[in-house]
């Protein structure tokens, strides 16, 4: 991976993110951009109110956004770059990824709530669902430290691209001797399918040269199971993969959110596997 998109909206936790994103970018050597995307004030009553001009507002935004690069220059050593848009901001993050050829988009949460649509927010599950590039997703008081394990959780039940498995292969290659932990939930007496067996044979020859562990593990519940590994075997990165109708699309979008007991505390890595 040799350049990053960070979001920021200029609160504390975006910040923490950039300021983990930039020492991530140096450790792999990759160049960063930092993008605040913004929408105009809307008049929520009709009361007469001065109106800031788009100028004013862009002249505000670029000088915030230019001291916030200067600071994450002066505490990393890196050069970030910085663009400044209106425009929605999910859309506006994944048109600016691909224009820049970025192969990771990093954006910040809050963490104030439990349900995950709130948890990362409406933005970030936006841009987790429209991107098709990895998005690292950094939860609130979280600082940068070298990656020793990683949890990686799957169902087994699809054939990843091996091209998922690139911004992996740089984080791990960053990090000698960091293991990943593969980890796999099944409800206490079922068993694996043959879908799921074929597909835990298909992703082996891709994890060869990756330090790797399995972990099947029994649970009624895949984000209490996660919690509770976790607790178990502390990782600096949790990381799952969006594909078209997995359990992970579902779990962010459908009647699985308002069921969210699992909150992460530390970064999570959403590898896309959706074309």
């Amino acid at each position: 991976m040799k350049s990053f998109l960070v979001a920021t909206d200029f609160s504390e936790p975006s910040r923490e993110a950039a300021l983990y994103a930039a020492n991530l970018a140096k450790s792999l050597g990759a160049e960063l951009t930092l993008l605040h995307a913004y929408l105009l004030p809307t008049p929520v009553s009709e009361v007469p109110y001065v109106m800031v001009s788009v100028d004013e507002l862009q002249k505000d935004n670029e000088k915030l956004a230019r001291e916030m690069a200067a600071n994450l220059q002066q505490q990393t050593g890196i050069t970030v770059k910085t663009i400044v848009n209106i425009g929605m901001p999910a859309d506006e993050i994944v048109y600016q990824a691909k224009e820049i050829g970025a192969e990771l988009i990093v954006i910040g949460m809050r963490g104030e709530n439990t349900a995950l649509d709130k948890f990362i927010g409406s933005t970030t599950v936006a841009v987790i669902r429209k991107s098709h590039i990895p998005v690292l997703v950094v939860p609130a008081k979280n600082s940068y430290v070298a990656l020793q394990n990683l949890t990686y959780a799957t169902d087994f039940s699809y054939t990843m691209n091996p091209r998922c498995l690139e911004a992996l292969g740089s984080l791990l290659k960053s990090n000698p001797g960091a293991k990943l932990h593969v980890v796999n939930f099944q409800r206490p007496g079922e068993i694996m399918s043959a879908e799921q067996i074929s597909g835990k044979v298909r992703l082996e020859p891709m994890l060869e040269k990756i330090n790797h562990q399995y972990h099947s593990l029994e649970n009624s519940s895949v984000e209490a199971g996660l919690v509770e590994f976790l607790n178990q075997q502390p990782s600096q990165m949790l990381v799952m993969v969006a594909h078209k109708h997995s359990w992970w699309e579902r779990l962010v979008s459908g009647s699985h959110t308002r069921e969210m007991a699992y909150k992460s505390n530390i970064p999570l890595l959403v590898l896309q596997d959706k074309d």
